[in-house]
């Protein structure tokens, strides 16, 4: 979701959390969203077959001669083909960390476990 502040031209971005996490790649990411909403319309909006388009979003290993690279204007194309701006997610989540957000969630993990780990210390003689 992004909601705009068109006084103060800024955005505000509400994130999945923990995208870099759960995948390996920007690649990976892309393949996700052009599976989810079809090889075969994501291939064609980005001017190329299928065949080849799937190849493009492959693994490609250190030496591998025949992978084919996964071009920008692609990445492009089905971005506006399907809607689904999850690789750009994806790249704030990886690159764009704000720290004081990651600490304000750690202080309210811990403000909602506190209650618990003051019973349990209780509980082991501790507290």
């Amino acid at each position: 979701m992004v909601i705009r502040n068109h006084a103060t031209n800024q955005m505000t971005l509400q994130l999945e959390p923990g995208l870099s996490k759960k995948f390996r790649s920007l690649r990976r990411v892309t393949a996700q969203v052009v599976y989810q909403h079809g090889l075969d319309r994501c291939a064609i909006a980005a001017d190329e077959s299928p065949g080849n388009f799937s190849k493009s979003l492959g693994d490609r290993e250190k030496g591998d001669t025949t992978a084919r690279r996964f071009d920008l204007d692609a990445l492009e194309a089905v971005m506006e083909e399907t809607g689904d701006y999850t690789p750009i997610y994806y790249l704030i989540d990886k690159y764009l960390k704000d720290e004081q957000a990651s600490r304000d969630q750690a202080i309210a993990q811990l403000g909602a476990l506190l209650p618990d780990l003051h019973k349990l210390l209780k509980q082991a003689g501790v507290g």
